[in-house]
């Protein structure tokens, strides 16, 4: 029997709301979570057994900075420059924004990295311990990260369709 115009077949299944995710996706997220919830479970149980009371107390005081760090100093920043930078890529399509966006949060990071084995070299006892040239490797990593990402920023805004009027 053929379905009226307007009418979905009986053998084609019923589609969600738009957006929802499927069934599929809905258990691998569960599965996911309860992984995620069991491993860092089993981590803060283990703790006790390995680090005594203060450096528990230390840990914990190295966490709280961290998120003190991650949300009064980082988020603003990233958001600040962010702003700067939707003024400044106004001729730039999506993509090439978020690769440029990309690319500025990547070598922030690199950056404060190299920062903290900088200062660690500088008052290090043991010189055979950080012998890297990490101010030169910085900058070398800091001129590859622009030209790879002005490369990326150039094909995309050649191949993406021209903006309407």
């Amino acid at each position: 029997m053929k379905p009226t115009p307007g009418q979905v077949p009986a053998s084609v299944p019923a589609a969600g709301p738009v957006g929802a995710p499927s069934r599929t996706v809905k258990i691998v997220r569960i599965v996911l979570i309860a992984s995620g919830v069991a491993v860092i479970s089993y981590g803060l149980l283990g703790l006790p057994t390995q680090l005594g009371a203060m450096q528990l107390v230390g840990l914990l005081a190295w966490l709280a900075g961290a998120v003190v760090l991650h949300d009064g100093v980082v988020v603003p920043l990233s958001t600040l420059v962010g702003a700067g930078l939707t003024r400044i890529g106004v001729g730039l399509r999506p993509a090439s924004s978020a690769v440029l966006r990309g690319a500025l949060m990547t070598g922030a990071l690199v950056t404060l990295l190299v920062a903290l084995l900088l200062k660690a070299q500088s008052v290090a006892q043991n010189v055979s311990v950080l012998e890297g040239q990490y101010a030169v490797a910085l900058c070398w990593f800091w001129a590859a990260l622009t030209l790879v990402t002005a490369a990326a920023i150039f094909v995309l805004q050649r191949r993406a369709p021209a903006a309407g009027p």
